[in-house]
């Protein structure tokens, strides 16, 4: 819990209480799960989330994403059903029960559990954000999280410049790792320096 706190306190998150906030355009930043080959370049739950809607009372969240197979990219919406403990329920890849746990309007932290066909049962976090990196110390309090949910370190992919799509939902801007001045599964530090947000 107390390694939970500082990576609220790192990315300046605050409760999602309030899903309604969550709504609009969203990049994925970074991705963790225990079993890495879910989220490895083509795997299934590499998710490069665009868009997150809700109906009026957030009973149902959409969440817009593209994924990579087999060298195409395919747009996909799931919609979410909210559950009596408060997390979301959808189809993609097996079962899934997924809930953002903090936010910002700059960041999202869901946390997911998914069940593939096979019954194989993976644990994952996903971070998205408006197109910045992580910073250092923000990677690191991921770090942090992503142990407290027994996913090692190795198993953490900072993903925001890997979506090289050109299909990207904020006008004006490339997701091309050079572009950036990045390296595809880097993390690294926002070009505009450690960034922190003020509690929605």
């Amino acid at each position: 819990m107390v390694k939970f706190l500082l990576l609220a306190l790192a990315l300046g998150l605050a409760h999602a209480d309030d899903y309604s906030e969550l709504q609009g355009k969203w990049e994925t930043i970074a991705i963790a799960a225990n079993n890495v080959d879910k989220i490895e370049k083509e795997g299934p739950m590499r998710l490069y989330v665009r868009e997150i809607d809700c109906n009026d009372d957030c009973s149902e969240m959409g969440v817009t994403f593209y994924v990579n197979a087999n060298n195409q990219c395919s747009k996909t919406k799931v919609i979410g059903y909210r559950q009596a403990d408060g997390t979301y329920r959808t189809q993609f890849e097996g079962d899934n029960t997924f809930k953002p746990v903090h936010a910002t309007p700059e960041n999202i932290v869901f946390v997911t559990d998914n069940v593939d066909r096979d019954g194989r049962k993976t644990k994952l976090i996903y971070v998205v954000g408006k197109g910045q990196p992580l910073t250092s110390e923000q990677h690191e309090k991921f770090v942090e999280f992503a142990h407290e949910k027994n996913i090692p370190e190795e198993n953490i992919h900072n993903v925001l410049a890997t979506g090289v799509y050109q299909l990207s939902e904020f006008p004006g801007r490339l997701f091309q790792p050079e572009a950036r001045g990045l390296r595809p599964e880097a993390s690294g530090e926002s070009a505009r320096g450690p960034t922190w947000w003020e509690p929605l």
